[in-house]
């Protein structure tokens, strides 16, 4: 099961922090190299996916408040921050959600996470379509998609209804997934297919990643040549 969310564990403060650290790190280990402040100010101009993060953090977080009353009203109010946000940056993320900390998306424009469940350290890129699948007949039923720690989706993505997808997952650009991917599994095409095993290590990055022990087992896991398996 992927990584708790901010409301499972460490709360919103620890998870906001880690969110914008994810930012912070891009900015640091790029080239320009700034820290501290100026660092900072470049993550919240230069990310607007940021904005849309801290959006539904904060309304997530409200809405799960007691008493519910005040939980309700606390989570109309944000909801309607989150409104103004998406105007901005055409970023939706659904309230139910549960995501882990250290969300990154990277760019703004039409992303829509429905309420699903996504791991630690993932990364969402622009154009990508994360929810229920319409083809199912029962809205009571609907099934919603899982997403394990560190996984990465590419841009105009389409992960719709009971789908899986492993740990250190790529899901490639424009891809449509009908089944699920195991963990490291590299998925490209419409309907998307398993090309390799290599996994997200190129594509996700962040602050003490090289001591994470579920990383680095996955890397190791992911050298060994044994571990491709291409579908047909």
């Amino acid at each position: 099961m992927a990584g708790a969310c901010g409301c499972e564990g460490p709360g919103l403060a620890a998870t906001l922090r880690q969110d914008v650290d994810r930012y912070l790190f891009e900015v640091e280990r790029g080239r320009s190299r700034r820290t501290g402040v100026v660092a900072l100010l470049r993550v919240f101009v230069l990310f607007p996916g940021l904005w849309g993060v801290i959006s539904y953090r904060v309304t997530h977080h409200a809405f799960l408040l007691r008493p519910r009353r005040l939980g309700y009203a606390l989570g109309l109010t944000a909801q309607m921050f989150q409104r103004v946000v998406l105007a901005l940056t055409g970023i939706e993320i659904d309230h139910r959600a549960h995501v882990g900390a250290g969300l990154m998306i990277p760019h703004s424009g039409f992303i829509v996470i429905g309420p699903v469940r996504i791991g630690r350290h993932c990364t969402i890129s622009q154009g990508a379509t994360i929810g229920h699948s319409t083809t199912e007949h029962d809205p009571d039923k609907w099934a919603t998609p899982v997403l394990e720690d560190r996984t990465w989706v590419g841009p105009g993505a389409v992960i719709a209804g009971g789908i899986h997808v492993g740990a250190d997952a790529v899901v490639g650009a424009n891809s449509v997934l009908t089944r699920d991917v195991p963990d490291r599994g590299v998925v490209l095409g419409v309907p998307a297919r398993l090309i390799a095993r290599t996994g997200s290590f190129a594509q996700v990055a962040y602050r003490g990643m090289e001591q994470d022990a579920d990383r680095e087992a996955a890397r190791v896991a992911a050298a060994d040549p044994g571990g491709v398996t291409p579908t047909p």
